[in-house]
């Protein structure tokens, strides 16, 4: 029984990849390719999500705040027609933080958008985590 569970997680994961590479091409339609990169990370794309208790989480990172809001509500409006909670937020290169970790190591990206000072401020954040976890240990 546990590998049919297996199989079928497995499928649907598949399902969702596959779903995020039409939407990646939608929006891509709507949006352009240039300006900006959507990073979706956490549980989603994996095995571990769970329909109906897990959400989307979605980083969006753009030199154009009015960009991030299209795009936002845009995949907000997407993802609320299919009945999946999600959690968007801007990448606010401003302040580093270890929050930012995740998405900007994310392997789904929707452009390739990516900036030196955006991988510079990512560096800056991995240092803000690697501090954290520095002061929590000692």
């Amino acid at each position: 029984m546990a590998s049919e569970d297996q199989k079928d997680a497995k499928e649907k994961t598949v399902c969702r990849l596959q779903e995020l590479l039409a939407l990646q091409k939608k929006v891509e339609k709507e949006f352009g390719d240039s300006g900006y990169n959507v990073f979706v990370f956490g549980s989603y794309p994996t095995l571990s999500y769970r329909e109906g208790k897990s959400d989307i989480d979605i980083a969006i990172y753009s030199d154009d705040f009015c960009v991030y809001r299209r795009l936002s509500a845009y995949l907000e409006e997407y993802f609320h027609l299919k009945g999946v909670d999600s959690d968007i937020f801007y990448i606010d290169t401003t302040m580093e933080a270890p929050i930012y970790c995740a998405p900007l190591s994310s392997k789904i990206q929707f452009t390739d958008y990516f900036p030196p000072q955006l991988l510079e401020f990512g560096e800056k954040c991995l240092k803000k985590l690697e501090e954290n976890r520095a002061r929590l240990i000692t």
